[in-house]
């Protein structure tokens, strides 16, 4: 009553691949492509489709066969879209962009581990990128089984690429002095509250006046059907000395972005118009910054300072609460991190100041000495 039958055919660029045919009393018959294997491997798959048949344990595919392209469109518009940042969602798109291509014509349950690797090691570009992309597509048929349009990823068991530690750095205290002194008021704003709340910039972005608790120093970095965090989740934040401080000038003062750049007439600080009552940082006409990094950018090039982005001063913020012996659980809730590896192995870094400090504190020879002396004085 159930039979499974090789097959073979060529494609369009002459390579072989094969398929089976799965024939069962009654039902229609189906196919299910093996990609490049060999004669042997096909084989074992047809003994094993077989054994599943006669045990009552195969579970055919989905009646549905989208296009690899059409699901992404899905998995985009109807996942992605509802649970990721816009940021995010437009990633996802720009990145599998080049898969879109490189698979279009191919049905979603046609595409093999084999032809994600090739097509991920022909791709000139660095390991970085690459693991994004793998990360993407592991979502993306991760979401294909859930929906019941696959019943395995052809992504499991594809390795990540080894990555070079790379990224931003975060600032010593010395470039941090620098960086303060030679920026302009609207830059060492921006700079003052990225340090010392460690907010991404496009968190920053969104504040608003409404998000601050003056009474308890507390600032909520909001996540909400308009304004949504990388993780999805408000966070707490309480404000050090120095951010109340700043935030506090900020409330009545709008700094000048047009400062430094002409005559001695233009003012750092401008009082706040009513438009400018919502968003911290915002337009003259009230709507809020969407980049800080050409500011930023400018303000490193005056202090010199190289290898450090805009989100480098969210690192600054990490690396500082390390120097100060703060628990890694704890910079993971103020960052928040959903691992606490994140925050460990990414964020916080040790400067040289830091290893020679460490250094320093191994006891001396001397002091070394006079404990084996007094050891056996103490025998005698």
């Amino acid at each position: 009553r159930v039979n499974v039958y090789l097959r073979n055919y060529k494609t369009k660029q002459g390579e072989k691949r094969q398929y089976l045919v799965i024939r069962e009393a009654g039902r229609k018959d189906h196919h299910i492509q093996l990609g490049i294997i060999n004669r042997r491997e096909a084989d074992q798959r047809r003994v094993k489709v077989l054994n599943e048949l006669l045990n009552g344990t195969y579970q055919r595919p989905c009646e549905v066969r989208l296009f690899f392209g059409e699901f992404c469109e899905k998995f985009l518009t109807e996942f992605a879209a509802g649970t990721r940042a816009t940021s995010t969602v437009a990633l996802y798109r720009d990145r599998l962009k080049n898969v879109r291509s490189a698979f279009q014509g191919y049905r979603l349950d046609q595409i093999r581990k084999h032809d994600l690797e090739r097509f991920l090691a022909g791709l000139n570009i660095g390991h970085r990128s690459k693991n994004i992309i793998l990360s993407i597509l592991r979502l993306v048929f991760k979401k294909a089984i859930d929906w019941h349009y696959l019943k395995t990823s052809p992504v499991d068991g594809i390795s990540r690429w080894r990555e070079e530690k790379g990224g931003s750095r975060p600032l010593t205290q010395q470039e941090l002095s620098r960086l303060f002194g030679l920026a302009t008021p609207w830059e060492r704003s921006v700079i003052k509250v990225m340090v010392f709340s460690g907010m991404r910039p496009g968190e920053l972005s969104q504040l608003k006046f409404k998000d601050i608790d003056w009474d308890n120093k507390i600032l909520r970095i909001i996540s909400d059907h308009e304004r949504k965090t990388k993780n999805r989740k408000t966070r707490i934040v309480p404000m050090s000395p120095d951010l109340d401080v700043e935030l506090k000038l900020l409330r009545e003062n709008w700094p000048n972005m047009q400062y430094g750049s002409g005559g001695g007439t233009i003012q750092a600080y401008l009082l706040r118009t009513d438009a400018q009552q919502e968003y911290v940082f915002c337009h003259r006409d009230g709507r809020p910054i969407k980049s800080f990094k050409r500011s930023i950018k400018n303000a490193y090039n005056k202090a010199g300072i190289e290898g450090v982005t805009p989100h480098g001063l969210r690192k600054t913020f990490c690396s500082m609460l390390a120097r100060e012996g703060v628990h890694p659980k704890v910079a993971q809730q103020l960052l928040g991190h959903s691992d606490v590896r994140l925050t460990m192995d990414v964020y916080t870094e040790v400067q040289d100041d830091q290893l020679r400090a460490a250094v320093n504190a191994l006891p001396s020879y001397r002091n070394l000495q006079k404990e084996k002396f007094q050891v056996l004085a103490g025998r005698n």
